[in-house]
């Protein structure tokens, strides 16, 4: 505990500093430049990060948590923390928490794929909330480094929530572009059969 609170409140005063620091130069007073203040934060930040490594194999999820907020309060732009604590959130229980903290991290970097597919996973395994889920990927897989992986999950979203025509777009459009692969083939043809089979018969 005590090595925590230590670094609790180093980080609370460079953090203080800093904005301290940043305040001043606005009106040239300080010799120090944003340069140099982002380099300290980021000291401060490795150091945070990096102690969440001896908290984690002492099973510490709470204190782990503590930091990562830490840690994403000074780097917002520090996107591991955010998918790190969630989950550690999820494994307390603490769903709502977890929640809120992968979509904190999603807003605050729109442009990234990364915590858009972490609350997707989130929203399809362990809610089981669909129509959430399809939101979290479709804003995974349209970010700019959106992928594969993303546009799968969409598609899986939508069969999970009875989307079958909107599944089978999906994986027409993967296949075009990946013709060689066997998975995407097989969900393919998978969903179509499905689709077949729920089409109402026309008695003869």
């Amino acid at each position: 505990m005590k090595a925590l609170t230590i670094a609790v409140m180093a980080f609370l005063f460079v953090f203080s500093f800093a904005a301290h620091v940043r305040a001043a130069s606005s009106g040239n007073s300080s010799g120090c430049s944003d340069t140099q203040i982002d380099g300290i934060t980021s000291a401060v930040v490795d150091g945070l990060w990096q102690r969440t490594d001896y908290w984690w194999h002492r099973g510490d999820y709470p204190r782990i948590i503590a930091l990562d907020r830490l840690i994403t309060e000074a780097d917002p732009n520090f996107l591991e923390p955010y998918s790190n604590g969630g989950w550690l959130m999820e494994s307390l229980g603490n769903n709502s928490d977890a929640e809120k903290y992968y979509r904190l991290g999603a807003e605050r970097n729109p442009k990234k794929s990364y915590l858009w597919f972490s609350l997707g996973m989130f929203y399809y395994v362990t809610l089981k909330a669909y129509p959430k889920a399809i939101d979290s990927f479709h804003r995974a897989a349209t970010a700019p480094d959106g992928g594969q992986k993303s546009w799968r999950m969409l598609a899986h979203s939508y069969e999970r929530n009875n989307q079958m025509p909107e599944a089978i777009k999906i994986w027409q459009k993967l296949h075009a572009k990946y013709p060689t692969d066997g998975v995407i083939m097989h969900n393919l043809v998978e969903d179509q059969g499905r689709q077949q089979q729920a089409a109402p018969t026309i008695s003869q």
